[in-house]
């Protein structure tokens, strides 16, 4: 009996294996009908922030999007020139000429070729059949339009070029009543919800505040959907996080200042929705502070109104000072252009943002990661030192070991690590007032699907289910 139960056992094991662990099933035989079928619609894909390659027309260097641009001290650092009377005039001599398909980026030692947007492009192609075309010409059989734009300018610029890219493919595919689905990631999607209200009219730029802005819905004509991969429908913290600290690509690559991402007009206009009550205290109580009032910026010190940020700015003055000139006043001069520039820009802004309120034109559909703690607000901690006052923002747990912490609690939602569950939703933070609740709500019951899936913003591409998703979506009838 005992050499008979080994045998029984191995029997039982060999019966109950289905040999379904065997059986490989990949997304491109799961979708082979749909992939044959010819009804794909035309898409266009609209990448985010950081999505597009740069390069400086004059010296032909590549400013983004490959390894030395981020690990060497090029002339380049990204930033825009902050003193012209009007943003569209703060221009340098760097453009974007590709999107950021693929990188040598290292995000540690020895990993090689990074993929950005070629995870998704190639996807497309090889499960659903869409051709890709790049560049700025367009040829038949082409359905995958690849937009790209410089991402460090306003957004209201890159719909004024989308306006131009979609009348280029019409063009020269001779179809100008061709209707497209737009495919929008992160920034990309409010570079969509502006184009679809006002097209490629600037309806924001050096005007008061209040000015009334009448959409025409001009880009509605073009666009059957929407499609929107984390998009920060209410703005997201991680762009003040940003622009208060500044931002390295990785370890081993060079740190954008905050000098620098505070030249961007596109981080401003990612900024959490105004009203929202964003900051908040040790305790996790809310702080009365307004995140648009520029006032405010120097009073806590955010960005380059940090006290480390004036030291680097006297210490950039003093290396680059010629003779007869008076470091002071060389530094008061400085100050009053990021003052002005700083009035400017909020201003423009809080205008963009109010240009894409109100609820979606075309059908909308939005994919979101929710599964990844998330900033949705910040802290902030009042030192008083033996000298002066100091603020200090805090956009992560002040305690590593676990410690209970009522501020870290207060800051923290789900959401893909960048855009919060609610923000791609378009919904506003709880502690907002019931008109934004309102309006918020308004807007998620207005979108014609939702899904959930766990991808991180940062690596989204990688992540199956959001794949698979999208796969889903754009088959759908």
């Amino acid at each position: 009996m005992r050499s008979i139960l080994p045998l029984c056992l191995l029997l039982l094991a060999a019966c109950s294996s289905t040999g379904v662990e065997d059986v490989v099933v990949t997304p491109r035989s799961e979708f082979a009908p749909e992939r044959a079928g010819l009804t794909r619609e035309p898409v266009i894909l609209i990448p985010g922030i950081l999505g597009s390659r740069l390069f400086n027309s004059v010296t032909g260097e590549i400013a983004w999007g490959n390894l030395s641009a981020v690990i060497s001290d090029l002339e380049d650092d990204l930033a825009l020139p902050i003193n012209r009377d009007r943003l569209a005039d703060n221009r340098d001599d760097i453009q974007a000429y590709r999107v950021l398909d693929r990188a040598e980026i290292l995000l540690k030692e020895g990993s090689g070729e990074v993929r950005f947007y070629a995870e998704l492009i190639d996807f497309l192609s090889s499960t659903l059949g869409y051709r890709p075309a790049f560049g700025k010409r367009f040829y038949r059989g082409h359905d995958l339009f690849v937009f790209f734009y410089d991402w460090r300018r306003s957004n209201v610029e890159a719909a004024m070029q989308l306006a131009q890219f979609i009348r280029d493919i019409k063009r020269d595919l001779g179809k100008p009543d061709m209707k497209f689905t737009f495919v929008a990631v992160s920034n990309g999607g409010l570079v969509a919800r502006y184009y679809l209200r006002h097209g490629g009219r600037d309806v924001v730029s050096n005007k008061p505040l209040e000015e009334p802005m009448v959409p025409t819905f001009a880009g509605v004509k073009d666009v059957n959907r929407l499609i929107c991969l984390g998009t920060p429908h209410r703005g997201t913290v991680d762009a003040l996080h940003l622009i208060h600290d500044g931002y390295a690509p990785n370890v081993l690559a060079r740190r954008y200042p905050p000098a620098t991402v505070f030249s961007f007009p596109s981080a401003f206009e990612l900024l959490p929705e105004p009203g929202e009550p964003v900051f908040v205290g040790p305790g996790g109580e809310t702080l009365p502070i307004d995140l648009w009032d520029p006032a405010d910026w120097k009073r806590y010190g955010l960005s380059v109104y940090a006290k480390g940020e004036r030291a680097r700015l006297r210490s950039e003055i003093i290396q680059n000072i010629q003779p007869r000139e008076d470091r002071d006043a060389l530094f008061a001069q400085r100050t009053a252009e990021q003052d002005a520039y700083l009035s400017r820009v909020l201003t423009h802004a809080r205008r963009f943002r109010a240009s894409i309120e109100g609820l979606p034109e075309v059908p909308t559909e939005v994919i979101i990661g929710a599964t990844t703690p998330t900033l949705s607000r910040v802290g902030m901690v009042h030192d008083v030192g033996d000298d002066d006052d100091e603020y200090e923002l805090w956009f992560r747990p002040r305690f590593a070991w676990g410690r209970f912490d009522p501020m870290a609690d207060a800051i923290f939602a789900l959401g893909d690590g960048v855009v919060t569950r609610r923000s791609a939703m378009g919904l506003f933070l709880p502690q907002s007032n019931a008109a934004a609740q309102k309006r918020g709500e308004e807007f998620r019951r207005a979108l014609d699907g939702r899904v959930v899936t766990s991808f991180q913003h940062r690596t989204m591409f990688e992540d199956e289910l959001l794949r698979l998703a999208l796969a889903e979506t754009l088959t759908r009838p």
